[in-house]
């Protein structure tokens, strides 16, 4: 008996990595989450263990061997260079499938391509940020994205570690208190300031990160610092689009599709502002994509684009 033929879409960021696996024949897309891939945030060690690891778990959870995937596409945070594309390359290929079988691309190209046609650009806002610009007739154009230490303006990262970091200075004397700050004791499980430093000395990326979410809602709710720290995020954020857009030099009257992805987008008051403020920004024409599904869909209309599908 001839087994069923499946299409596999990773979206790995700093975060989680989410797996999503259809038949090639159709139905619906079964999702997997596990821990994150982007080597920038977590480490090689940990990315290479936990994406190859979280294949298998989810093939085998499925029923799956390698000789049942038709196709594979990865949508990877941090592959941003010829080097990243060359590590990440050696992970998937970790992994067992055939290169026939497997597409790699950056997060937020993969984000574009999956979602809309040049011309046009994505912002991508999570745990990372960056942006990258799309014409039909011209090389890609980026800027950010290039990890969190020097780069990922404007990502929850970011926006965590600014009021993180201010709030150190307040337990050690030298800063206000705020009323933020009672909802990240809340967030991380901590009962009081005095043990502040020492739940947040040995923090990742990924779990400063994830208080993004509670400073975006402080935020929503018209806490002010809250809504100063937003607004600074902004700024870079839009500056990482006006980067991208200038170098590409579209001409006045372009329409450009405009690709939102990551959890920064999914706070309404954070979106409204940014794309607001973008609007005023760019003078060409803009139509927003806002990506609202688990992403590892989009993955997967890109792997049936690219591997087909059975009707």
């Amino acid at each position: 008996m001839m087994r069923q033929k499946v299409l596999v879409a990773v979206d790995a960021g700093g975060s989680k990595t989410e797996y999503g696996i259809r038949s090639l024949s159709g139905g619906d897309v079964r999702h997997y989450v596990y821990g994150g891939s982007n080597y920038k945030s977590v480490g090689l060690e940990k990315a290479y263990s936990n994406l190859v690891t979280s294949f298998h778990t989810a093939c085998k959870a499925e029923g799956l061997s390698l000789e049942d995937i038709h196709g594979a596409v990865f949508g990877l945070a941090g592959c941003d260079t010829t080097e990243d594309m060359r590590v990440f390359r050696e992970l998937v290929e970790a992994i067992g499938l055939d290169d026939a079988k497997t597409a790699i691309y950056n997060d937020c190209e993969l984000a574009f391509l999956a979602t809309a046609k040049a011309p046009g650009f994505c912002v991508v806002a999570g745990t990372g940020s960056n942006c990258m610009a799309f014409h039909p007739k011209k090389p890609v154009t980026k800027a950010g994205g290039l990890g969190a230490l020097l780069s990922d303006g404007g990502s929850g990262f970011w926006i965590a570690q600014k009021v993180m970091r201010d709030m150190l200075m307040f337990c050690d004397g030298s800063g206000p208190n705020r009323h933020i700050y009672d909802g990240v004791l809340k967030h991380f499980g901590i009962d009081s300031f005095s043990s502040v430093h020492l739940h947040f000395a040995p923090m990742g990326v990924p779990e400063i990160a994830s208080c993004a979410q509670v400073i975006l809602d402080y935020a929503k709710e018209g806490d002010t610092y809250a809504r100063e720290v937003a607004h600074a995020a902004h700024l870079e954020l839009w500056e990482l689009a006006i980067t991208a857009v200038g170098r590409m030099e579209y001409s006045p009257e372009e329409a450009l599709n405009v690709v939102l992805n990551g959890s920064l987008f999914k706070n309404e008051w954070f979106l409204e502002q940014f794309w607001g403020g973008l609007v005023e920004r760019i003078s060409n024409p803009l139509q927003q994509h806002l990506i609202t599904a688990n992403t590892s869909e989009n993955a997967m209309c890109l792997a049936e684009s690219l591997y087909g599908r059975n009707t």
